[in-house]
């Protein structure tokens, strides 16, 4: 059998899994702009094999929301996780596409993903793949969990200056932040700025349940746009494509997903849930037998050499 480990590379946390032992582990994500990127992925990649007590793999496929931004780091990232695990093969992609081969058991069709950001990936049954946003937390994924979360503080930052009306958001980053003196130079500052900031988007989507009218805006703005991104999404591969839907802000429960539903049943769009995670995604895909489908979004590094 191929000894293949999985690797999710997410903003909030990085997973491992192995199709050879059981168990997942999961440690702190890594952001862009939060020193070196490959580093420290590489590094946290290694601080989850030591956790695990993974046994060699063949292979290793990695989905991540960091993946490099050229040849060079390409082949640095790979022969920092080829080190740690032993592995002839690493496969590096954008968690797009471990996330769509998930949600969707690696068929066309669409997936959009909510986590810190937005993964948002639509295939033709020819194989042609188009992206839609996943911008990053600088420029786009919007609707995403930093975008929400930062919409939401700014509120209280408004607030407490005088800008905008108070909200229940003030009480609730205040309880988060241990209070809200230098709250804005305390997040910019911050270890993993962009993971303390994303996680206000909890406390968000709470308020908006409560009916907090600050919360409920920027709440609506969100599902506003994640429905654009799903409909252009499902409008580039055709208008009956199936729409996946996944993501820990988008749980069946969550405020953020009943008014995304709604925006979609009034325009006549369809949905299911995820089939499974980026994680499973990325163990399906390095399995090789599904691979074709996303072979444009993959690059392959063999023995010391990005093929």
């Amino acid at each position: 059998m191929l000894r293949v480990l999985a690797v999710d590379g997410g903003q909030s946390g990085i997973r491992l899994k192995s199709n050879a032992q059981p168990g997942t582990v999961e440690v702190d994500g890594v952001s862009r702009l939060e020193g070196d990127t490959t580093r420290s992925v590489a590094g946290a990649v290694a601080s989850a094999w030591g956790h695990g007590k993974f046994a060699t793999v063949d292979r290793v496929i990695m989905g991540l929301t960091t993946v490099p931004a050229d040849t060079a780091s390409f082949s640095r990232l790979a022969e920092l996780v080829a080190e740690t695990t032993g592995a002839s093969e690493i496969w590096i992609a954008n968690d797009t596409a471990t996330s769509h081969a998930g949600a969707l058991s690696a068929e066309p069709g669409v997936s959009l993903n909510i986590g810190t950001g937005v993964a948002c990936l639509a295939v033709r049954e020819t194989g042609e793949t188009h992206t839609v946003d996943g911008d990053g937390y600088l420029l786009g994924d919007t609707g995403g969990g930093f975008w929400l979360g930062s919409r939401g503080i700014s509120s209280v930052l408004r607030a407490l200056d005088g800008r905008g009306e108070r909200t229940a958001l003030t009480t609730l980053a205040s309880e988060q932040f241990d209070g809200l003196d230098n709250l804005a130079a305390r997040l910019h500052s911050a270890h993993r700025p962009v993971n303390r900031i994303s996680q206000f988007a909890r406390s968000v989507l709470s308020a908006a349940s409560d009916g907090d009218a600050a919360a409920n805006a920027i709440v609506e703005e969100a599902a506003r746009e994640l429905f654009l991104t799903a409909r252009v999404a499902v409008e580039w591969v055709s208008d009956d494509a199936p729409l996946a839907l996944g993501g820990k802000l988008l749980g069946p429960n969550t405020v953020l997903f009943a008014r995304l539903v709604e925006h979609l049943a009034s325009h006549g769009m369809s949905f299911r849930p995820a089939d499974g995670s980026a994680l499973e995604g990325a163990l399906l895909i390095g399995a090789g037998e599904t691979d074709k489908l996303y072979r444009t979004l993959i690059h392959v590094w063999k023995e010391g050499i990005l093929v």
